[in-house]
């Protein structure tokens, strides 16, 4: 199959199939964080970004919920609703990777109809609201897939790798159903995959300005239709542990096991 992808503002054409793979930029990581919502109660602390105060809160799926079965199995889900479009459209919140710059996120979203443009972020900037941040997102009308960087709440440059959907073994995701996301990022490289598809036949290198630190966490934006939830579900954060960026000890990684 045959299939554009841009990165870095250069355009490549390039064969892409469910095989495509290259090595993992962290091999053999290890979860140190999750927010599976056990029991219906978040189990990660989460801050809202762009000064909308909106960020994850916890539901247990009612009957007859579209998004009953969820991946898990349990059918609770953390929910980011955007805001009013009068108010921008957009929500994003973030939670501490404890002090890792390096690492692999990952989640389920529910597309729910589509109409949002929602995902993952990471190295986002607590100090301003997580305005600075990478994105990795499918746009509404689940035909686009992006890797973008924003620097106070800017995209630049416009995508660092764009894929369409139509690339995936399962062709493009339709309304109502559950799919995984997950970026890893080393340094200024990162791998994007969708459902387990690998997107980039090599790593997506951010050679200008590349933000090193940060947050992760969810995003949903739309500027037409506004209060839309999103439903996210088993997040988890995995690290080589022998690679803190600052202030993370054992002692504070074993608490998180007891």
């Amino acid at each position: 199959m045959s299939v554009v992808l841009k990165v870095s503002s250069a355009v490549l054409v390039l064969a892409l199939s469910a095989s495509a793979a290259s090595a993992d930029l962290i091999p053999g990581a290890v979860p140190i964080k999750f927010e599976r919502v056990p029991g219906g109660a978040l189990e990660s602390t989460w801050l809202p970004g762009f000064g909308v105060g909106r960020t994850f809160t916890p539901l247990v799926l009612p009957a007859g919920d579209p998004a009953i079965p969820n991946p898990a199995g349990d059918n609770t889900v953390a929910v980011l609703q955007n805001n009013d479009i009068s108010l921008g459209g957009i929500a994003a919140c973030g939670t501490d990777p404890l002090g890792f710059a390096d690492y692999v996120w990952e989640g389920d979203f529910f597309t729910g109809a589509g109409d949002t443009r929602r995902g993952l972020i990471l190295r986002a900037d607590p100090t301003n609201g997580f305005q600075t941040f990478y994105q990795f997102v499918i746009n509404a009308g689940l035909f686009l897939i992006r890797f973008r960087k924003f620097v106070n709440g800017a995209p630049n440059p416009a995508d660092l790798a764009s894929w369409q959907a139509t690339v995936l073994p399962g062709g493009i995701p339709t309304v109502n159903t559950w799919h995984h996301m997950k970026v890893e990022a080393l340094g200024n490289q990162f791998n994007c995959y969708f459902d387990g598809t690998l997107l980039n036949p090599t790593p997506i290198v951010d050679a200008t300005a590349p933000i090193l630190t940060g947050w992760v966490g969810a995003y949903n934006f739309s500027a037409s239709v506004g209060n839309v939830p999103v439903y996210f579900d088993s997040m988890k954060l995995s690290v080589d542990r022998a690679t803190p960026a600052h202030g993370t000890t054992w002692g504070a990684l074993k608490k998180l096991y007891r």
